[in-house]
């Protein structure tokens, strides 16, 4: 049984990971190191083995970072920080240990690095799908064979094939369109890969596709319809980057502005998060496959980022506004959260990922 876990935090404007501990028995969330790792660093992502983390920061010069991490203590320590040429929102690596796959929101493109090179210092992209407006997400298969991406600008999802004895190792096999402010945004797939959730983050709708696993390619099931908690809000828009000039607040308070999904380890909830109420929404999976909202919860200030441990007995979420990061239970049979604990946090907090202590 899963004993205690090891927490990372990404805090964009203090530039660094925040570490936590947390024991399953008495789940009180405890700080740990702060660890610099460089201007708006913002998503995360682990190697196969969870004894490495990768990083992305979004700065005036963006780079890719990893750093080693010591699955008995939390302790990280450098490897290598290397500049490239893409401010990337999203990171995620194949379960061989051959590719970093990376959206870059404003460059538009989805971009596939070598993990041998960025090992050698060359942070040279293998390859760059461009077009893709406003990529979000990506996603990798279990069996390393597909990457998903999301386009929130073309209301788009890409599957692309993988194949590792190419020199350019994605080719798109499908692109899925969605209705017009639809907004893709994060992306999860169920833990037998069957299934695949995409989050609308101007209407908190999740889109439920049945996955071939075999050739990758996507079928709509259906699309959650929107939570009562939210009625009185309208469906939310693409935003300006955080360096423009903004909307009127009072116009935004208004809005739908969701962020994040993931799917408890056993397939039977999904979780979203939504920026403007401060909430975190639970979603039943019905036995057809359909999605219904059961419960939700306040959480911290504009909750980017969460993520559910391994054992899917609780959540951690941060808050871009907030400087405080919370520890919630996960009741098994319903779903629900109930808060067990919070700690102080860094500024800007906004990915979150966990790792079982060894």
């Amino acid at each position: 049984m899963l004993k205690s876990c090891t927490v990372l935090v990404s805090n964009s404007a203090d530039g660094d990971l925040s570490t936590y501990e947390f024991d399953t028995s008495t789940p009180t969330l405890r700080a740990g190191e702060r660890h610099e790792i460089g201007s708006q660093v913002m998503p995360l992502a682990l190697s196969a083995d969870q004894k490495a983390i990768y990083a992305a920061t979004r700065g005036a010069s963006p780079s890719l970072v990893k750093c080693t991490l010591d699955t008995r203590t939390g302790h990280l320590a450098d490897e290598y920080r290397i500049a490239i040429n893409a401010s990337l929102v999203s990171i995620a690596t194949d379960r061989s240990g051959r590719f970093l796959f990376g959206a870059s929101y404003g460059g538009h493109e989805v971009i596939v690095y070598s993990l041998a090179r960025l090992e050698a210092g060359d942070g040279t992209p293998l390859q760059t799908l461009s077009g893709v407006r406003n990529a979000h997400a990506v996603v990798v298969s279990d069996d390393s064979r597909f990457v998903y991406a999301t386009s929130l600008g073309n209301d788009e999802l890409l599957c692309c094939a993988i194949d590792e004895n190419q020199a350019q190792p994605l080719t798109v096999v499908d692109t899925v369109s969605f209705d017009t402010g639809f907004g893709p945004r994060h992306m999860r797939l169920s833990p037998g890969g069957e299934w695949l959730y995409v989050l609308s983050e101007f209407r908190a709708a999740v889109a439920v596709f049945r996955r071939d696993t075999a050739n990758g390619t996507l079928a709509l099931h259906g699309v959650s319809p929107r939570a009562s908690v939210l009625a009185g809000l309208n469906d939310g828009f693409a935003r300006p980057p955080s360096t423009e000039p903004q909307p009127d607040p009072a116009t935004l308070t208004s809005l739908i502005w969701a962020a994040d999904i993931h799917v408890r380890p056993d397939g039977l909830f999904i979780y979203i998060s939504e920026r403007t109420t401060n909430r975190l929404l639970v979603l039943r999976v019905r036995p057809d496959g359909m999605l219904e909202h059961v419960s939700h919860v306040e959480t911290e200030a504009q909750p980017r980022g969460f993520c559910i441990d391994p054992s899917g007995r609780f959540l951690v979420v941060c808050g871009e506004k907030s400087t405080h990061v919370s520890l919630f239970s996960i009741d098994t049979d319903s779903g629900a959260l109930a808060l067990c604990s919070r700690s102080c946090g860094g500024r800007g907090a906004n990915w979150v990922e966990i790792v079982a202590r060894m």
